[in-house]
């Protein structure tokens, strides 16, 4: 993807794409979760099985899994996205692709639907119990020794990040959900419009995702938190967690 793809929203900020529908926005840039997705996506692509990229935005990481062969349900909250990438698929990958609209945690597909799922910058909107659905629910979409690669934005970015020693504290004091912030309102820069806006944001760390992870079932492959693609990025914007169902 390039920056000067016509079909994408101009952006203020170097790296990012803002979203139609003022849920956060979609980087240009693949993290290395992100990344790993597109390959595993691929791989198991030849054999025919599907992935499933939810909370898809505009599709960078679709659009990367296509070219190295995957087969993709692209799910996204707004049409309006789906539209954009439907345009963006190459006329090659068209027959590998299919796109739905869909919100977590309350979208469904049926059991064993996908060999591998990606949910990249989606569960810091949603709440505790939500995040916990929605990891339930990913398992059972998921076929035996399918994989889950989710990535979500921590404490250490945003404007939610002047409550990172907040977020510290808790996590110290064992808050399930340390992160929570229910003023993200007041987060938002000077001359904001709330309307439209989240009325509160969950950023995540490694230590949240693999807890929730295991308690649906999974066996952890991995967790670390991971850099953004943009400037100025220090290396703990992101929290990872690849995880795997049991064969």
């Amino acid at each position: 993807m390039t920056a000067d793809d016509k079909l994408l929203p101009e952006s203020p900020v170097a790296g990012l794409i803002p979203t139609l529908n003022k849920t956060g926005w979609m980087t240009e840039a693949l993290d290395d979760y992100s990344r790993d997705f597109a390959e595993y996506a691929g791989k198991i692509g030849a054999d025919g099985d599907e992935s499933l990229d939810i909370g898809c935005a505009y599709g960078v990481a679709t659009l990367a899994a296509l070219a190295q062969g995957a087969r993709i349900c692209a799910c996204d909250i707004e049409p309006q996205h789906l539209a954009i990438l439907d345009q963006r698929v190459a006329p090659e990958d068209r027959s590998r692709y299919r796109s739905t609209t869909g919100t977590l945690p309350d979208v469904d597909f049926p059991p064993a639907s996908f060999g591998a799922i990606l949910a990249a910058r989606v569960l810091h909107f949603l709440d505790g119990p939500q995040i916990e659905t929605t990891a339930g629910k990913m398992f059972e979409w998921l076929r035996p020794g399918g994989r889950v690669y989710l990535v979500a934005d921590t404490p250490y970015t945003g404007p939610w990040y002047v409550h990172a020693e907040r977020y510290e504290q808790r996590k110290a004091d064992g808050d399930p959900w340390p992160g929570f912030c229910d003023d993200y309102a007041a987060l938002l820069p000077e001359n904001t419009d709330p309307e439209g806006h989240p009325d509160f944001i969950n950023p995540l760390d490694p230590d949240i995702l693999e807890r929730v992870c295991s308690a649906a079932g999974f066996n952890i492959i991995r967790a670390e938190f991971l850099s953004s693609s943009t400037p100025g990025a220090r290396g703990n914007e992101h929290a990872g967690v690849i995880a795997e169902k049991p064969a």
